[in-house]
């Protein structure tokens, strides 16, 4: 059962604007980092797909992942790399329903609940913000901005976080490739697709 809620739950923890189906490009949008990240702060529902690896130190997992993000609720699916079902993750942000092998769990407190099943600390609540390539505004951060006027590194609840690519998403800019760190931790999620909520 743990070695189950181990796996889900670090699947989870990677696992961020406008209007119509976002055409992902190279580019930029001309925006100062303090704009963008204002702009991208606005944004309460959208609609992202892509890759993730995960490597604990002692194993790794990769496959496809989808995310659904409204204002007071989100959907994460998790696949492996042949498209088999791996997890669902699915209601309001602070009760989620985790759904993996057959098995179901209610996360009321879900911050807590996962970094205990893992034992690793999976501050999930901030993942939105900074799949956006921006800070969780509820907590201190400490931001590097790059070439581009773009977040490169961010260090926040106990996380690091560096973006190493990024590209057009209706005339703004959002990551395309990151890595995000927690001790012997890692995440690494490439954005396929983009596109804002009906």
């Amino acid at each position: 059962m743990t070695g189950v809620w181990r796996g889900a739950a670090a699947a989870l923890s990677v696992c961020a604007v406008l209007s119509g189906c976002a055409g992902l490009r190279p580019g930029s949008d001309e925006l100062t980092y303090a704009e963008r990240r204002d702009r991208l702060g606005m944004l309460e529902a959208w609609n992202l797909s892509g890759r993730i690896v995960v490597r604990t130190g002692e194993r790794a997992f990769q496959g496809r992942f989808r995310w659904s993000q409204r204002p007071d609720d989100l959907e994460l699916v998790v696949r492996s790399p042949i498209g088999t079902s791996v997890m669902r993750v699915s209601g309001p942000n602070d009760n989620l329903v985790v759904e993996t092998r057959g098995e179901q769990r209610d996360l009321d407190d879900p911050e807590a609940q996962l970094s205990a099943l893992v034992g690793w600390w999976l501050p999930v609540t901030s993942f939105p913000s900074w799949l956006l390539g921006i800070p969780d505004p509820a907590y201190a951060a400490r931001e590097r901005v790059g070439s581009g006027n773009t977040l490169a590194s961010l260090d926040q609840r106990l996380w690091r976080i560096d973006i190493a690519d990024y590209q057009l998403a209706d005339d703004v800019l959002i990551p395309r490739e990151l890595n995000l760190r927690h001790d012997a931790l890692e995440l690494r999620v490439i954005i396929d697709r983009f596109d804002a909520a009906p």
